[in-house]
């Protein structure tokens, strides 16, 4: 590939880097989501920049006058051709500018947490991402992560869609992991998390977990402890954790190209089928959206999956060239269902 991380297209590393601010715009991020997801989707170049200017975010940030100009040094070499030296330096400014200083200002920043790593995939991609501490990190179609780790604590954040944590236990510097409303924090163990919208759902695989919901200084939010084998879920509308069993198979079924739901909304279900899926799937109203479903969806056979479901519920499916669309089958939900 012409443009490697060493070497990044002059172009392309600037758009990196402005989308790097506006993501960390708290104003602005959710809204632009969708748009930066689209970007990284049409050249895989986009996500090898962007994951390139937010390293240089997170390094520069902790370190002292000397590591910092060895830093940008590494990262717009003075020996290197001007043509090439200037995105760089432009893109490192950039960076600088959106955390709120200048490069002459970092010095008061050493010892403390930098700006946070964003790891992202696009649709239908699964990556795999060793973190800083040595964690690992499977993450699902769609998704995006924010890593954030200090001398006290190492903090991730869950902002779309799915990811497996296999976490290093570190008795000085906690692994917490936050979704929508609730904390995950790790008790030395190997975790799903999937957020949809404000639902999220956190299956053991190993080890233990305490799942937080959300509190204030004067009554703490309560907590549920899950060990292997155990799910817990958030309700956002009824506010409560509740917890069930879950298999391995299950949990991390989509590592193998499968989605497994246990008796979830079909909201929930079209919700995550979408973060596979190369054309979106819509509901047409409400009527369909809190429909119950448990069952496998295969992602490399959704379309298969979509046709067959006016078998199982009173609806029809129209397979548009940019979209499908699933909306009520009233002459269908007049007929007893035969299942």
């Amino acid at each position: 590939m012409a443009n490697t991380p060493q070497h990044p297209d002059e172009h392309v590393l600037l758009a990196a880097a402005d989308w790097w601010t506006r993501l960390r715009d708290p104003h602005g991020a959710e809204a632009s989501l969708e748009q930066w997801l689209d970007w990284t989707a049409q050249d895989e170049r986009h996500l090898t920049a962007f994951e390139y200017v937010s390293a240089f975010g997170e390094r520069l940030g902790t370190l002292d006058a000397t590591a910092r100009r060895q830093l940008l040094d590494e990262f717009a070499p003075p020996a290197a051709p001007r043509r090439r030296w200037l995105p760089l330096a432009a893109a490192a400014a950039v960076v600088a500018l959106a955390i709120g200083t200048g490069f002459m200002l970092w010095g008061r920043l050493a010892g403390e947490a930098g700006a946070p790593t964003i790891y992202a995939s696009t649709t239908g991609q699964n990556r795999d991402i060793v973190l800083a501490d040595g964690s690992k990190v499977a993450l699902g179609g769609a998704s995006r992560l924010s890593v954030r780790f200090s001398r006290g604590e190492r903090r991730v954040s869950l902002e779309a869609g799915e990811a497996y944590f296999q976490v290093v236990h570190d008795a000085q510097r906690p692994f917490e992991v936050v979704a929508g409303d609730i904390t995950v924090r790790d008790i030395g163990t190997a975790f799903d998390v999937r957020r949809t919208g404000a639902r999220v759902a956190v299956a053991v695989i190993q080890g233990q977990v305490r799942v937080a919901e959300p509190g204030n200084a004067s009554t703490p939010g309560h907590t549920l402890d899950a060990g292997a084998d155990q799910r817990v879920a958030w309700d956002p509308v009824a506010r409560t954790l509740s917890l069930g069993m879950v298999t391995p198979e299950q949990a991390i079924g989509w590592r193998s190209d499968r989605l497994e739901f246990v008796d979830e909304s079909l909201a929930v279900v079209i919700a995550n089928v979408n973060r596979y899926s190369s054309r979106p799937v819509r509901l047409d109203g409400t009527d369909l959206a809190g429909l119950s479903f448990t069952g496998t969806v295969r992602t490399d056979e959704i379309d298969s999956w979509l046709r067959a479901l006016p078998q199982v519920f009173p609806l029809q499916v129209n397979m548009g060239e940019h979209a499908v669309t699933l909306s009520v089958n009233a002459a269908a939900r007049a007929v007893p269902s035969r299942r």
